[in-house]
């Protein structure tokens, strides 16, 4: 074994180093940053990454948005079309001959039994037609 000669220790803590994330982000906090000499060249660059940021977060809110909306608007096409097929099946219903003459039975009409007949006048066989075909000379 070696012996080793031991070192002062300051007391501040043990000396690290910075890393560049750590630099810059702390070169951004204390204003340091602005004052280097290609801070101004950058500027417009940084506006542009900045510009880029804030549509990319309004394209994300704008799509979210919309996704909700067809959401909602395909659960609504769902009840309206649960709505229009109950609302046919409860018409064809009601239309049939004989869900008609049960409801008219209350109000005192009766269905005839016997099948209607043509009613031809006295000396016009053709009855009210015979008024529009051609008469000969």
């Amino acid at each position: 074994m070696r012996n080793r000669q031991k070192t002062p220790v300051d007391s501040k803590g043990p000396s690290r180093r910075k890393s560049a994330a750590g630099r810059l982000f702390g070169g951004m906090l204390d204003g340091s940053m602005l004052n280097r000499p290609g801070t101004v060249d950058l500027l417009p660059f940084i506006f542009y990454l900045s510009t880029l940021a804030l549509l990319l977060i309004f394209n994300t809110y704008y799509a979210e948005r919309k996704a909700r909306e067809a959401e909602r608007l395909r659960r609504d096409m769902t009840s309206l079309r649960i709505t229009y097929i109950q609302t046919k099946s409860d018409y064809m219903y009601l239309t049939r001959q004989s869900e008609i003459a049960r409801q008219l039975e209350s109000r005192g009409f009766v269905e005839a039994d016997e099948p209607p007949v043509i009613i031809h006048g006295q000396g016009d066989a053709g009855g009210l037609l015979g008024i529009f075909r051609r008469r000969s000379p």
